[in-house]
């Protein structure tokens, strides 16, 4: 063997030895200074920036995981009520709309008073906004859900625009956009409004979103019409989906104002922004006392609002229910 092959044979331990602590040195590097990796789980219907909710201890985790499982049984429920065009009708009550010969036992009973419209209810979901209600609905309705709440009562009646009152109000926008996200078209009716035909059948294809008014003025493109959020339809494009996104955003600019004002401050922005299509439906065929028409021929809905105060809801809805049957039995006999 040379001198040459000798000392090539005696040099090759040390060179790994030294490229071992090299490799060494940057991994240790690496461990140190990476940031630390974190787990999580998109938003099912998110909080309008499109984030995520990192999973960081344990309670975070459990709430997590409450609310996945929450939003899945929803899901599931909207597969069951859905009509076979993925269509479904949605209300919210809470204990003060639930107790007995309320207002929600006068919704229900307005569609079994209505001109043939009893089958509607199978695909009707009733969003219990507390345990008595949602155990009320049980009751007297199949598809029932108890939407779980970030703090705060949202039991008994509620002031105009009180804390609980915008947070009532406003959750229903929220669960607009998951439905809408899941694949589903709604009809979302307050339940002050009753039933009495029904009021698909004002829908126009042409609008990406639909809504009642307080005040109309004869042309439904007219965004100076009054809106009323008390019936929305909308349907579940993406176009949709980024409206309630930023109509939900926009809380922030009127933190004391309702969905409702809001809609009215911002449409003008909607319809620049999304290029969207509204049709605002006629006070002749979605009635209401702010406009009161009292046409039975027209009407497929009455909606108590313009009256303040559930007690006063209650007695002049039932004056118009009495109407309505009385028109009933004189113009629809069977």
């Amino acid at each position: 063997m040379s001198s040459e092959s000798t000392n090539k044979s005696e040099k090759r331990p040390i060179y790994h030895y030294v490229i071992g602590i090299i490799f060494l040195a940057a991994v240790l590097l690496v461990c140190v200074f990476s940031p630390p990796i974190t787990r999580s789980i998109d938003r099912v219907a998110g909080d309008g920036h499109g984030g995520n909710t990192p999973i960081t201890t344990t309670g975070e985790m459990g709430k997590l995981h409450i609310k996945v499982s929450h939003d899945n049984n929803f899901a599931l429920m909207l597969q069951k009520a859905a009509m076979d065009d993925k269509r479904v009708i949605l209300t919210e009550v809470n204990e003060a709309f639930a107790a007995p010969n309320s207002m929600l036992d006068l919704f229900l009973e307005s569609f079994h008073n209505g001109d043939n419209i009893t089958y509607l209810l199978d695909h009707l979901i009733i969003v219990a906004m507390d345990q008595k209600a949602f155990e009320k609905c049980k009751s007297v309705h199949r598809h029932c859900y108890l939407h779980e709440q970030l703090g705060g009562d949202l039991s008994s009646e509620k002031a105009y625009l009180s804390k609980d009152y915008l947070d009532l109000v406003w959750s229903k926008v929220r669960l607009w956009q998951f439905i809408l996200e899941q694949g589903y078209s709604f009809l979302f009716t307050d339940a002050d409004a009753m039933w009495f035909r029904d009021p698909f059948r004002h829908i126009s294809i042409y609008a990406d979103l639909t809504l009642a008014t307080d005040v109309f003025y004869g042309n439904p493109e007219d965004h100076n019409n009054m809106p009323n959020t008390g019936l929305v339809f909308a349907k579940p494009t993406k176009k949709n989906i980024e409206v309630l996104k930023y109509w939900r955003e926009a809380r922030k600019r009127f933190p004391t104002t309702n969905e409702q004002t809001v809609y009215d401050k911002i449409k003008h922005e909607l319809v620049s922004k999304f290029q969207l299509k509204v049709q605002y439906v006629s006070t002749a065929y979605w009635g209401n006392f702010c406009q009161p028409q009292k046409d039975f021929s027209k009407h497929s809905t009455f909606h108590a609002c313009c009256r303040s105060g559930l007690a006063i809801k209650l007695d002049h809805i039932k004056s118009v229910i009495e109407e309505w049957k009385m028109y009933k039995s004189t113009y629809l006999k069977s």
